[in-house]
């Protein structure tokens, strides 16, 4: 065997395009390309991805990485020092057999606070109401007379007296406004929106009526403005059966410091007040005998039934019986 391949070698060698041949390899037939070489592989990172059999064994840690462990994160501490030392001290663990698991010394304590808190609002309301009384007037010194607000009002003298007289119904003692809410005209919504905020602005409890909603304040505001050249259009304001005007009068008012000595005698509302608890503040509640459907079933009614209800307006609506 050893014979014949070293003939074969040397009759390969004789051909004129022959290349020099190691022993142990075997050259490729002429008409054939060559297989390009395989890409290397990438080194291994882990002995855990090494595959089985491959590189030499387990003998070979040239291109084996050392495990490396995974660095913990260390706690870090930050002490108060004697803040925290009276802290520690003052907590105390609730006991679970107790009847509520909420240290009472917390609980008291949150009620003295709800507690003062209480006192501190009424108390700046009797003070709120004390200025509304007294505080009015000032003397100046000056021109020895006594002035509301910066402009000249006597001492004895009511801020009312040079308005006219037109009571509403139920405006002896009260302070009455009429608004509309349609927004058909623009102006006139917006003029009710600022007369609205300026009462409340002021914390005065007034009637607000819409004569929208309800035929007869629209009648009463006619009635009201009899003889005058203003035409009966809202807002309209009226204190203790004196009327103020327009939007244009009350703002003109409010702008001269005027304002708030005409409403001195109004009734006050609260900070914390709520809305009316019937109605919520809309003045008017839905008609419980037509459920503001303003119709009623008669049988003995020829219309197939069906009469005007009697007990609410043209909308279905009753007025508040609590707060209008």
């Amino acid at each position: 065997m050893r014979g014949l391949r070293s003939r074969i070698l040397r009759t390969l060698q004789s051909f004129p395009n022959a290349v020099n041949v190691q022993p142990g390899l075997l050259l490729p037939a002429p008409d054939v390309q060559p297989s390009p070489p395989p890409p290397p592989k990438a080194p291994c990172r882990s002995q855990e991805e090494q595959p089985d059999g491959g590189g030499g064994g387990g003998d070979d840690k040239e291109n084996v990485s050392p495990e490396v462990a995974p660095r913990k994160a260390k706690k870090m501490r930050v002490s108060l020092g004697a803040a925290e030392d009276e802290a520690a001290a003052c907590y105390r663990r609730p006991d679970p057999a107790t009847a509520t698991l909420f240290d009472p010394d917390l609980l008291a304590a949150f009620r003295g606070a709800v507690d003062a808190y209480a006192r501190a609002l009424q108390e700046a309301k009797r003070r709120d109401d004390d200025d509304d009384d007294d505080g009015f007037f000032l003397l100046d010194e000056e021109e020895g007379c006594g002035v509301a607000g910066g402009v000249g009002f006597g001492v004895d003298e009511d801020p009312l007296e040079g308005f006219e007289t037109r009571c509403p119904p139920g405006g002896e003692r009260a302070v009455v406004l009429y608004t509309t809410s349609l927004r058909g005209v623009r102006k006139t919504f917006e003029d009710c929106a600022t007369v609205r905020r300026l009462l409340e602005g002021l914390r005065v409890a007034f009637l607000e009526r819409d004569v929208s909603m309800h035929a007869p304040y629209r009648d009463e505001l006619r009635a009201l403005l009899v003889g005058l050249d203003d035409a009966a259009v809202p807002p309209r304001l009226f204190v203790d059966g004196r009327y103020l005007g327009g939007a244009n009068e009350v703002v003109t008012l409010h702008e001269q410091a005027r304002l708030r000595p005409v409403l001195r005698r109004a009734p006050r509302r609260g900070a914390g007040d709520a809305a009316c608890a019937v109605c919520g503040g809309a003045w008017f509640v839905v008609c419980g005998a037509c459920s503001g459907s303003h119709r009623l079933y008669d049988a003995a009614a020829a219309a197939g039934g069906r009469v005007p209800c009697t007990g609410c307006n043209e909308n279905g609506l009753v007025p508040c019986p609590l707060c209008s």
